[in-house]
């Protein structure tokens, strides 16, 4: 056992010799430095596609409400309705010279 772990000693030693000389230490550090940039960038990618997604749903939801919304108003304008709160407030229809359209 003791040999064993003298050995993986000697191995992890001479690993960090090649790959700390001066020959391999820039390699190494620009293989780490685009390693650590690429899953930089890939984090970033994805947390702004979470983003665009988010903003996509609240697109949707804009879209919806603004539908129910130009639904309402379609009801509130209608004429029975409008004929209903004439009467509810004892109004009397306008003449034609007191209509005024509004787009």
């Amino acid at each position: 056992m003791a040999l064993r772990k003298k050995g993986n000693i000697k191995l992890k030693n001479r690993f960090l010799e090649i790959l700390f000389n001066a020959r391999a230490l820039p390699f190494t550090l620009t293989f780490t430095i685009l390693a650590v940039l690429f899953v930089g960038f890939r984090m970033k990618g994805i947390e702004q596609a979470y983003a665009l997604n988010n903003i996509k749903s609240d697109i949707q939801k804009a879209i919806i409400r603004n539908k129910e919304l130009k639904a309402e108003r379609a009801r509130e304008m209608s004429v029975p309705r409008l004929r209903e709160l004439a009467v509810k407030y004892n109004l009397k229809e306008p003449g034609p010279e007191q209509i005024i359209l509004i787009p």
